[in-house]
C-alpha cells in the first residue's frame, strides 16, 4: 500500500516540480498542461491524482514492477493508470499501463500520454452511452483548451458513437495506431470470424507495438497452432516465457472461444512449450530458461530467485532482472526475508547499470507496507 498523504505545495507549478524530483523524469508537456489548467478532472474513466499525492508516491505499492508510475485510478476500481519508463519505452513519450490490481498484472492502454486522453474521451463517451461528456458538451472555451493544449480534437466529443465493442476498437486504432490492446481485440474477432491471415495481421502488428507485453506472442502461438504450424507456434511460447510474469494476463482476457482453457498465458505457454518440445530449437533448449519451464515450477519464487544469480553471474543482465522481478511478483505478499532479499539484488543491479531513478523507485517501494500487511 502506498502513502496516503503528501507535502501541500503553493501552487501546482511547485507541485510539479516536486512530482518531477520523487519521479526523477521531466513530465511530458501534455501532462503538464493538463494539470496546470486543472482539466485533469474532466476524463471520467480516469481519477488523476492530485499533486501532492503524486510526489508522496500514492498508488505504488511493495512488490511492484519499480518502471511502472501510477498517476490516477480507474474509475471506481483500486487498479491503475500508469507511465512505463521501461527497456522498450521512449523516455519522452512512454506507454500508458493498466494495472490490474485483483489480478496483479499489467497492460498497455495506449502508446503515450496524448493517445491515453483521447481513448478517455471515446471510451468514456461509450461505456456511459454518452452521458460523458457527449451529448451535454463542456462549454466551448473548454473544449477549446481541449484542442490547442491536450491536442484532442473537438469532433471526439459529438461524433458518433461506436455501435458495439469491434466498432469501439477500431475506432481506437484510428487515434493509436499502436494501440495493442485493441489490435489484440481485433485480432480475436477476425479469428472468430474465419478470417485467420487477417487476426494474423492484426496480432504481428499488435506484438510490435508492446514488445514488453505477452499476450500478443500468446494469441499468435495459438493462431499458429490451431493451423499446425508447430514451430511457429512453438516461437510465439516461447516468447511469451521471455517476458515477466506480470506483464502477460488471463485468456479470458480474449475471445478465444468457449473451448479455450480459462487461466494465466503465461501458464498455458509453459505447458504448451512442454507439450510440442519437438517443435523447439536448439537454442531454446540450450537456454537455462528452459530447464525451468519444463522441469521445474515456473511459479517457485525461489527457483526464479535462483536462475536469476546464475544469470546474474553470466553477465545476462537483462534477463536477471526478468527473473528477479517475477520471483517478487510471485512472493511479494509473502512474511519472509526473500522479497527484501529480492529488493536488495534489483539495487544492486540498478545501481551497477546506473539506473538511478529505478534504483529510487525500487528503493521507496521497498520500505512501503507489504500487502495485507
Amino acid at each position: 500500500m502506498s502513502r496516503k498523504k503528501g507535502a501541500s505545495f503553493h501552487n501546482v507549478e511547485e507541485g510539479l516540480r516536486a512530482v518531477e524530483a520523487f519521479w526523477h523524469w521531466t513530465l511530458p508537456i501534455t501532462f503538464r498542461d493538463l494539470y496546470l489548467n486543472q482539466l485533469q478532472t474532466f476524463f471520467a474513466p480516469c481519477e488523476f491524482f492530485s499533486v501532492e499525492e503524486l510526489a508522496a508516491g500514492v498508488g505504488r505499492a511493495f512488490g511492484q514492477v519499480p518502471q511502472f508510475i501510477p498517476f490516477g485510478r480507474v474509475a471506481g476500481e483500486e487498479s491503475l493508470y500508469g507511465f512505463y519508463l521501461g527497456p522498450h519505452s521512449l523516455e519522452e513519450a512512454p506507454p500508458i499501463l493498466y494495472w490490474d490490481e485483483g489480478e496483479m498484472f499489467l497492460r498497455p492502454v495506449a502508446s503515450d500520454f496524448e493517445a491515453f486522453l483521447r481513448r478517455c474521451v471515446v471510451t468514456g463517451r461509450y461505456e456511459t452511452d454518452d452521458e460523458w461528456p457527449g451529448s451535454s458538451l463542456p462549454d466551448w472555451p473548454r473544449l477549446d483548451l481541449f484542442k490547442s493544449l491536450l491536442g484532442i480534437q473537438t469532433e471526439l466529443f459529438h461524433d458518433r458513437l461506436p455501435g458495439n465493442d469491434t466498432e469501439l476498437y477500431k475506432r481506437l486504432v484510428s487515434l493509436d495506431p499502436q494501440d495493442c490492446v485493441s489490435l489484440c481485440h481485433l485480432g480475436c474477432a477476425a479469428r472468430s470470424n474465419g478470417e485467420d491471415e487477417r487476426a494474423l495481421d492484426f496480432l504481428h502488428r499488435a506484438s510490435e507495438a508492446a514488445p514488453w507485453f505477452g499476450d500478443p506472442c500468446y494469441l499468435l502461438a495459438d493462431a499458429y497452432r490451431r493451423r499446425e504450424n508447430y514451430e511457429r507456434a512453438m516461437n510465439g511460447y516461447w516468447a511469451v516465457v521471455q517476458h515477466a510474469v506480470p506483464f502477460c494476463t488471463r485468456t479470458w482476457e480474449w475471445d478465444l472461444g468457449e473451448e479455450h482453457p480459462d487461466a494465466d498465458i503465461y501458464e498455458i505457454a509453459s505447458d504448451a512449450i512442454t507439450q510440442f518440445d519437438d517443435a523447439a530449437t536448439q537454442d531454446m533448449k540450450s537456454s537455462p530458461l528452459w530447464r525451468l519451464i519444463t522441469r521445474e515450477d515456473p511459479y517457485d519464487p525461489d527457483v526464479r530467485e535462483q536462475l536469476a544469480y546464475r544469470l546474474l553471474e553470466g553477465g545476462k543482465d537483462a534477463e536477471a532482472e526478468r527473473e528477479l522481478l517475477t520471483s517478487l511478483s510471485l512472493c511479494g505478499a509473502e512474511r519472509t526475508k526473500q522479497p527484501d532479499r529480492l529488493y536488495g539484488r534489483l539495487l544492486a543491479l540498478y545501481e551497477r547499470k546506473g539506473r538511478t531513478r529505478d534504483a529510487a523507485l525500487a528503493a521507496f517501494d521497498r520500505a512501503l507496507p507489504r500487502p495485507n500487511a
